[in-house]
C-alpha cells in the first residue's frame, strides 16, 4: 500500500472513531475541507503542515498516519521547529555533509539551499526519504520527537 492510501485509511479510521466528518475535521484543523477530501479520495498527498496538524489533533505519530508503524504509541511531542533549524540539527546529529546528502538521497543542491533559507518546506515525499536515509522516524526528522 502506498503512503497516500495508508494516510487516507488511517485518517478515515480516526475520524470514524471520533465520530466527525471531513468538514468538521477541516474546521478543527483550520484548513479547507477540500484538503481533507483530496486526501480521503486519494487525489493528493497531504502537505507537511496538514500531516502535523492531523497528528497533533489525534495525538498520534506521523509514522502511524503514514503506515510506517503499526500502532500509534502514546508520546509527548515537541512543537515542530522551523525546518532550516531542524535540517541543521539532522546534519549535525547524523554527521552528514550536505554534499553527501544530495548524492545519497538524492536531493538537488538547489532544493537543500531553499530548505536552508526557509524558501519552502520539504514535501512529504522528501521527509520520508530523509527518514529512510537516516534510519529514523518521520517525527524525528521534523522535530516532533527527541
Amino acid at each position: 500500500m502506498d503512503v497516500l492510501s495508508n494516510f487516507a485509511e488511517k485518517l478515515d479510521e480516526l475520524m470514524f472513531d471520533e465520530n466527525i466528518n471531513g468538514k468538521e475535521l477541516a474546521d478543527i484543523l483550520g484548513i479547507s475541507k477540500q484538503q481533507i477530501y483530496y486526501v480521503l479520495n486519494h487525489k493528493r498527498m497531504p502537505s507537511l503542515d496538514v500531516l502535523i496538524r492531523v497528528a497533533n489533533h489525534f495525538s498520534c505519530t506521523t509514522d502511524f498516519l503514514l503506515g510506517r508503524e503499526p500502532e500509534s504509541k502514546a508520546k509527548t511531542f515537541r512543537p515542530v521547529p522551523p525546518f532550516p533549524q531542524q535540517l541543521a540539527f539532522l546534519l549535525d546529529y547524523f554527521h552528514v555533509k550536505k554534499y553527501r546528502l544530495c548524492k545519497e538521497v538524492p536531493i538537488t543542491h538547489s532544493v537543500i539551499y531553499n530548505w536552508q533559507r526557509g524558501k519552502f518546506a520539504p514535501s512529504l515525499d522528501y521527509i520520508i526519504k530523509l527518514a529512510d536515509y537516516f534510519g529514523c522516524s518521520v517525527d524525528f526528522v521534523i522535530g516532533r520527537e527527541n
